[in-house]
This record gives C-alpha cells, sequence and structure tokens, in this order.
C-alpha cells in the first residue's frame, strides 16, 4: 500500500487511490484489491467521481504512514490494524463514451472481466449508478468462464431500486441497472438484497423484487434493526449458496443533508456512521468485485463525500487491505 512507499509526487497523488504508483493490468495477482475508475455520467457530474474519491483517499494515506511498523489502533474493536503491503493497487480509468452507452458498457466491462480473471478483486469507482452493471457484467462474465455452474449474489446499497425498465427512455441508465444485473446469467435472483431505500418506491419494481424471492431492507429497517444485524443479515441472505456477492454502493444512500455530494437528494436516509457498521457487517462475506458511485465531487464543495467513499471502501475490505490483531 501507499505507506510503504516513498514520497509520491504531486501528480501520482491526485491521479492514483491513496497515492500508489500506477499500476497495469499485468500487475494484478490474486486476492489483491484492484482500484479502476468509470469517469461516465449520463446528464450530471458523477464523472468527476473516480477523481474526487482517489483526491479524498490521499488524507488516509497520510494518517497510516504516521503508523510506520506500529500499525494502528482500532479502539472501537479493539485491535491493531496493519497495511498489507501489495494488497492494493490502481490501474486507472476506464475509456468512456458520453455519447455512447453500450460502448461505454463493453469497455467497462472488459476491463473488470480482465481484473476478476487475474484473480483482483475490482473496486470500480464511478460515475453514476449504471456504471454497476458493465462492472457487473466483466465479473460476471469472468467467472463463468472459470465455473459454468458458479452462483453470484448481489448487495445494492442504495437510496432507490434502481429496478426500473427504461420505459420512454433508454434502458441503459442509472434507474435500471439493478434489472438489468438480475438479468445476468450467475446472478441468483434470491440472493439479491437491497439496503438503505427509502421514500416512495415503484410499486412495479417493489412487486417484481419480491416475487422473484429479492429481499429489500428499507433505511428505517437499518435504524431500527442496527446497522451490524443489517448487514449481517444481508450477508446472510445474499451468500447463501452462493460463491461470490458483488456489491455496489451508491452515496446516495447517506442522508443528503450529511452527505451533499449526489445528484439524487434523499432526506433522512441513512447516517454515514451507520452505513460504516452495515459495511464493516457485510466485510466477513465473500464480496468479489464491487462498485462506488453517485460521488459529484461539484456538489460537495467540504469533500464530505468523496470521504465517505474511501472509509466506505476500507470497511468493506477491511480484512483484504490489513492483518489483524487483537489490541
Amino acid at each position: 500500500m501507499a505507506i510503504k512507499q516513498n514520497a509520491p509526487s504531486l501528480l501520482t497523488t491526485l491521479s492514483t487511490f491513496m497515492g500508489l504508483p500506477p499500476a497495469g493490468l499485468d500487475d494484478v495477482r490474486p486476492g489483491m484489491v484492484v482500484v479502476n475508475g468509470a469517469p461516465y455520467s449520463g446528464g450530471r457530474f458523477a464523472r468527476e467521481g473516480p477523481r474526487g474519491i482517489r483526491r479524498a483517499s490521499v488524507a488516509l494515506a497520510e494518517r497510516l504512514a504516521l503508523a510506520g511498523d506500529e500499525g494502528v489502533a482500532d479502539l472501537d474493536g479493539g485491535r491493531r490494524l496493519f497495511p498489507n503491503e501489495g494488497a492494493l493497487i490502481d490501474v486507472g480509468d476506464w475509456p468512456v463514451y458520453p455519447t455512447d452507452v453500450l460502448k461505454t458498457t463493453d469497455s467497462i466491462a472488459d476491463g473488470v472481466y480482465e481484473i476478476t480473471k487475474r484473480g483482483g478483486i475490482s473496486v470500480c469507482l464511478g460515475g453514476d449508478h449504471y456504471i454497476e452493471y458493465p462492472s457487473c457484467l466483466g465479473f460476471c462474465r469472468a467467472v463463468e468462464e472459470k465455473d459454468p455452474n458458479v452462483k453470484v449474489g448481489y448487495v445494492h446499497i442504495d437510496g432507490h431500486l434502481d429496478f426500473g425498465i427504461g420505459e420512454g427512455v433508454s434502458k441503459y441508465n442509472n434507474g435500471t441497472n439493478a434489472r438489468l444485473t438480475s438479468e445476468l446469467n450467475p446472478i441468483s435472483l434470491p440472493n439479491m438484497v437491497w439496503i438503505g431505500i427509502q421514500g416512495p418506491c415503484d410499486l412495479r419494481s417493489v412487486r417484481d423484487i419480491r416475487s422473484m424471492g429479492g429481499t429489500i431492507f428499507t433505511s428505517d429497517d437499518v435504524h431500527s434493526l442496527g446497522p451490524r444485524e443489517v448487514g449481517r443479515q444481508a450477508g446472510e441472505w445474499a451468500s447463501k449458496g452462493c460463491d461470490f456477492v458483488y456489491l455496489t454502493l451508491d452515496i446516495d444512500v447517506i442522508d443528503a443533508g450529511l452527505s451533499p455530494g449526489t445528484g439524487s437528494v434523499t432526506m433522512g436516509a441513512v447516517p454515514p456512521a451507520a452505513l460504516m457498521e452495515v459495511l464493516e457487517g457485510l466485510s466477513d462475506y465473500p464480496i468479489g468485485g464491487m462498485d462506488i458511485n453517485e460521488v459529484t465531487p461539484p456538489m460537495d464543495v467540504a469533500e464530505r463525500s468523496t470521504h465517505y467513499a474511501v472509509d466506505g471502501l476500507t470497511h468493506l475490505l477491511l480484512r483484504h487491505l490489513y492483518r489483524i490483531e487483537k489490541l
């Protein structure tokens, strides 16, 4: 990880996650967390998300650099965390084509496929939530190629279901991505789980999800059941009988009063601390690939949303990025 490197140049620090040296697909090794970017947006400023998340990650790298060989103390968990050398690389952004969504889909899917084929855990930084579909498409192609009988569960953390059918517009957009994903062959429909859904929902989407056996946890469920319990239950549902779980995280699952950096406003939704607990509850399950999306830096001058994205990633992939000992 970046803390073992000599001081990176300013250009590298701003263009890679945690200021890591730029890497390529040939550097991917089994078990690595591989950051990649999909700066695509169907009309908002979410295309700035990958750059903003990488910029925010530098603060985490600086905090970890102070730890040296002693690790850092996680007082809440009663443990010490030691960054795993070589556990994380950044292979840059995939080409996107703002006027050609299908060409963009192929570009992202091909890149994530290559990472997954090499045994890496792809973390695709978006971009609007549509990028989840090509990211998951590339992941599913790779794991199905290795095992035609593979089963993949799915966790969708978002203020919205994104299970529309695209009536009157292209079906390839950030309101249809979950439905498109449900049509992928390795995806097991009863193992699809939504977390954080808030506000009025499209009734057809709810009926279709329930009819296929999917599970929905609302933002109220997170408050009433507790975030760790929701994470645990979601992980159990999504992973039961499956080889992998694909996870997508839309930053608008966080209450917009606390996270203004998104184009889709959800008020009274999940607070940041609760989201981190949900993600840590999910970290025990076999996450094979993931994406973080809808981060829109121009709408958040304080850069809170980009820092939430970085913290969310590290909570979810804690056991990959760190060696853990009791404090």
